[in-house]
């Protein structure tokens, strides 16, 4: 479908990468009515995708957690030797991590990879971009970066949860584990759990289910709305703030790479790097120098990930953030096919994916969470 004088032209593919280049792309005069009601409908269903996953991903969570304290009811109230032996296995850090990486995989992706393929078969996403990353000669300098700004977000969180502490007069803690492993196979499990599992599963949903087909509607768009899931994913207001840096951060990275495989190295190291300094402070403490250590490389990284950031950006100059060709001028062009345009900004883009009832669900899941967490402390 193409339209004549300054008219709109549909994006060739989910990913929005083919159609145009931004380098020559001009706003369009006026999209057609139908045209945007369309590409509305089809946003909401993204939408749709996007909150029921996050919904769902919280049901299932609560009956993951439910079943657990179910069998530990039912064999506690047997008694005996068998209590006795289930609760030597599931009080072991080796359990915990071995539960959580079946979290991980049932919990987190089920929900996104069923309604993914769900709306793979209507049309909806197209592929993940698995190949390798495009300027693999950048791609340390795009890593860095990448971890060096989460790490940044980190900090932010940290005021974040300042603030909540002084909003609800008690201390927030928070640790990626109850118990630290203190063998070889545990911390393996550990790592697995916290850095590996996690960084693949939530990468692929995130960055690929959700974020590549709404690159359709703008790559910023795309990044942001997915950043937000990312966050709503998390289920309270005291880690949304990183998890939506995080997720801000990485998608820009794998959109400028053009793999998903950049997301997950950053997402891997990010989180490796605070299983690395949860277990430096249990074997050695906080005093030693092993732990100033771990502070020194913090905000090493930290500050040459800024300077690689502003290196990236330069260096991919000539590979430009796509915006939506709905986006327009809003002129009526009459004597078309289609006499009648639609105005549509950003603004229109963002009502339609984050104002529908999935979505709203979800965030109310959120402050919910967060109620709950901050009556607990």
């Amino acid at each position: 479908m193409d339209y004549n004088n300054g008219g709109y032209i549909p994006p060739g593919n989910n990913f929005n990468n083919g159609s145009y280049r931004p380098s020559t792309f001009r706003l369009p005069q006026f999209v057609p009515y139908d045209v945007w009601i369309r590409e509305k409908r089809r946003l909401q269903k993204l939408s749709f995708l996007a909150g029921g996953a996050v919904v769902l991903f919280v049901l299932l969570s609560t009956v993951y957690s439910g079943l657990y304290m179910l069998i530990n009811d039912a064999v506690k109230a047997a008694g005996g030797q068998m209590y006795e032996n289930f609760k030597n296995v599931t009080g072991t850090p080796e359990f915990e991590f071995a539960f959580t990486i079946l979290y991980s995989v049932l919990v987190v992706g089920v929900p996104f990879f069923v309604l993914g393929y769900i709306a793979y078969k209507k049309g909806l996403v197209g592929s993940v971009p698995l190949d390798k990353p495009q300027k693999t000669k950048y791609l340390p300098l795009v890593i860095l970066a990448g971890f060096g700004l989460c790490l940044f977000g980190n900090i932010i969180n940290s005021y974040i949860m300042l603030f909540f502490e002084s909003f609800s007069g008690s201390e927030l803690e928070y640790s990626i584990a109850s118990q630290i492993p203190k063998n070889v196979p545990g911390i393996i499990l550990f790592y697995l759990g916290t850095a590996v599992v996690p960084a693949l599963i939530e990468e692929l949903a995130f960055r690929g289910i959700i974020m590549q087909p709404l690159r359709r509607y703008g790559d910023w768009f795309a990044i942001v709305c997915s950043a937000l899931v990312f966050g709503f994913m998390h289920c309270n207001l005291v880690q949304i703030p990183f998890a939506f840096i995080a997720g801000v951060v990485i998608g820009y990275a794998v959109i400028i790479t053009e793999s998903i495989w950049t997301g997950i190295i950053i997402h891997f190291l990010t989180n490796g790097f605070s299983v690395t300094v949860n277990l430096i402070f249990e074997f050695y403490g906080l005093d030693s120098w092993q732990y100033t250590l771990c502070n020194a490389v913090f905000y090493s990284v930290m500050v040459a990930g800024a300077v690689c950031a502003y290196i990236v950006i330069r260096k991919f100059r000539d590979k430009p953030m796509q915006r939506s060709p709905l986006v327009n001028q809003g002129r009526n062009i009459y004597g078309q096919v289609h006499p009648y345009s639609a105005k549509v900004s950003e603004k229109n883009l963002y009502g339609a994916y984050l104002l529908t009832l999935p979505m709203i669900a979800a965030f109310l899941v959120v402050c919910y969470e967060t109620v709950i967490v901050l009556s607990y402390m």
